[in-house]
């Protein structure tokens, strides 16, 4: 019998550990650590996400793979009235959020997570065609201006401010040719589509869209037709007639998957790709087939939830991976060692292998504050020399050996103290100009920025922004929005973030204002997709997280320097905790004390991306 050397000249080596490189696709090795043979493949298709929380069909999307909602639709079991129920994907589970005004199903939506629209649709009573359009903000509905023709079962393509709704039925027997456009505050009419069509997909923007497939008088239809921003092209047809299908991406690039292919009614499992010309059918197959539900995404990563059949489809989510030789390992939380002293409201600095907590409220009586200070190895924590100064709610930054502690609630009124750590000792620092507590800080020792808080006790925020120079501190440009009840922060001196926290009101209305600090002025930026108030936070101004607050969440997000987006969730919900850490793809935080058990410490791990390893087995 031949040998794998004698046939290809080469022998399969013996490895203890995986290779790492790139280079390792279509090899084969034998691991003798696993006692397994293994090879790397370039793999992609559908995968299974998480279950929504309620079953629906005929349902809006808007957003991405990892950051989406699903609103309105039928729920499960069926009934004849839409569902105004709205859920919040963060990349691995669902979660209910506030509701729209208005039942509906077989509506259509565009936009992001956190800025979508949903319009038209099939209300509860005649005439069955809805002109309703609902703006979403990350956090309720609002009505807007109604659509020009009052439409059922069209496409959405676009974003909240300049959107298209294509085609569509307006009457029991009419498939509309219709193209309605959307400004950011009411609806015109566009040049129409060139074949009338109900139930069809799509993608794009408002001004380079996307229509392909749907329901056509007694039919389904291949035809595929693009948007230039004035007018509708005949492009290549699908290889598949289909009606009820979902679809994502844009006229460069684009899926279609699902829906039923006439005669009869079962919902196929194919998917088709469009590279900008023509459309080729995919190795990717659904799991099951599905129809009358709204994909969201982009060509190469695709999601959609819920769908026909019910209960097959109902509560399910697939998700699109494109081929890749490389497997996301996804971002998680697990518990690391406990504190020894209840902390809430503390001071705190360094990593998540180095870390210092100080101060805060211990909770053995109200607002009763502690002078204790630990320290953390990654494993542990240890009593370290006490602090001069008993306050909570107060702010720190830096380091294990070179930290601040600054402000505080003295109870009654708030502290002007700081005081500096250097891994053994407190000693007192420069006063600060504005005494706050339940401000942020971030920085280093020498270098380091204090901003917002309460001032003369709750209720009362401030705007004040101060910067220390690791001997006096110094009133600099202020804020653009009053904040307290613990906003998050993190980075440096010259480039700093700032989020959440409380507004004005009694109570304090929760936050979801951003803003960047550059050393010199505060600028307003993208919003966080949740409201954070007691909030905790971490990292760097182009790579940061934070969540937590309002008032025991445990919904954490990451900032990429310009949007938000939902990561895993801490296991145990928290407000007023502390941050550590730097996050990325392959760097750790932590998440330590905070109400309501004031001592319990998380560990984050970020998503790592690592070669996708196949086992070979004889099957």
């Amino acid at each position: 019998m031949s040998t794998l050397k004698e046939l290809y000249g080469k022998t399969v080596k013996v490895l203890s550990t995986d290779p790492t490189s790139a280079e390792a696709e279509g090899q084969v090795w034998y691991n003798s650590t696993s006692g397994t043979f293994k090879t790397v493949l370039s793999v992609g298709g559908w995968a299974s996400g998480g279950n929504l929380t309620r079953g629906t069909s005929g349902a809006i999307m808007a957003g991405s793979q990892t950051a989406s909602i699903v609103a309105g639709g039928y729920g499960f079991p069926p009934s004849p009235s839409g569902t105004n129920n709205t859920e919040s994907y963060n990349g691995s589970s669902w979660t209910n959020v506030a509701d729209m005004n208005d039942g509906i199903g077989y509506s259509s939506g565009v936009g992001t997570q956190v800025a979508a629209l949903a319009f038209g649709g099939v209300p509860s009573s005649a005439p069955y065609r809805s002109a309703l359009n609902e703006s979403w903000n990350g956090t309720s509905w609002s009505e807007v201006g109604d659509l020009v023709t009052a439409t059922m079962q069209m496409v959405g393509t676009g974003t909240q401010t300049a959107a298209l709704a294509i085609g569509g039925g307006s009457s029991a027997t009419d498939y509309a040719t219709t193209n309605q456009i959307w400004d950011g505050s009411s609806w015109s009419e566009g040049n129409d589509i060139n074949t009338g069509r109900a139930i069809a997909a799509g993608g794009g923007t408002s001004t380079a869209s996307l229509i392909f497939g749907g329901q056509v008088p007694g039919a389904a239809t291949a035809a595929t037709e693009t948007w230039n921003g004035s007018s509708w092209t005949s492009g290549s047809s699908m290889n598949t007639a289909r009606q009820a299908l979902l679809g994502a991406g844009s006229p460069s690039a684009a899926v279609a998957y699902g829906g039923t292919i006439p005669p009869g009614s079962a919902n196929t499992t194919q998917t088709e790709d469009y590279n900008g010309t023509s459309w080729s059918i995919s190795g990717a197959v659904l799991p099951a087939g599905r129809s009358d539900t709204q994909g969201c995404g982009t060509g190469t990563s695709a999601i959609v939830a819920g769908g026909n059949p019910t209960p097959v489809n109902a509560t399910s989510t697939i998700i699109l991976n494109a081929p890749s030789i490389y497997s996301p390992v996804a971002a998680t939380w697990a518990s690391g060692g406990s504190l020894n002293t209840k902390h809430n409201g503390a001071a705190a600095a360094g990593t998540q292998t180095t870390a210092l907590v100080s101060g805060g409220n211990d909770g053995v009586l109200p607002n009763y504050s502690t002078v204790n200070s630990e320290e953390y190895n990654g494993t542990s924590w240890t009593e370290g020399n006490n602090r001069s100064v008993s306050v909570f709610n107060a702010m720190g930054t830096g380091s294990q050996t070179a930290a601040l502690a600054f402000g505080g609630n003295l109870y009654p009124g708030t502290s002007s103290a700081t005081e500096e750590y250097d891994g053994t000792n407190w000693t007192a620092g420069g006063t600060v100009n504005t005494g706050t507590d339940a401000g942020i800080g971030f920085g280093t020792l020498t270098a380091a920025v204090k901003a917002g808080g309460y001032i003369g006790g709750p209720g009362v925020a401030t705007n004040s922004s101060e910067e220390y120079n690791g001997s006096s501190w110094t009133a600099g440009n202020s804020i653009n929005t009053a904040r307290s009840e613990q906003p998050g922060g993190f980075g440096i001196l010259t480039a700093g973030v700032m989020f959440g926290g409380g507004g004005a009101g009694t109570p304090p209305t929760v936050a979801t204002t951003v803003e960047e600090y550059n050393g010199t002025s505060w600028s307003t930026v993208n919003s966080t997709t949740l409201g954070h108030s007691g909030a905790w936070a971490f990292g760097t101004q182009i790579d940061g997280a934070g969540g937590g607050g309002g008032p025991t969440t445990n919904a954490a997000e990451l900032y990429d320097g310009t949007n938000w987006s939902t990561t895993a969730s801490l296991a145990t919900g928290r407000a007023t905790a502390n941050g550590l850490g730097t996050p990325s793809t392959t760097s750790a935080g932590l998440v330590s004390a905070g109400e309501p058990s004031r001592i319990l410490v998380e560990e984050y791990t970020g998503e790592v991306v690592q070669l996708g390893y196949k086992t070979l087995t004889s099957s």
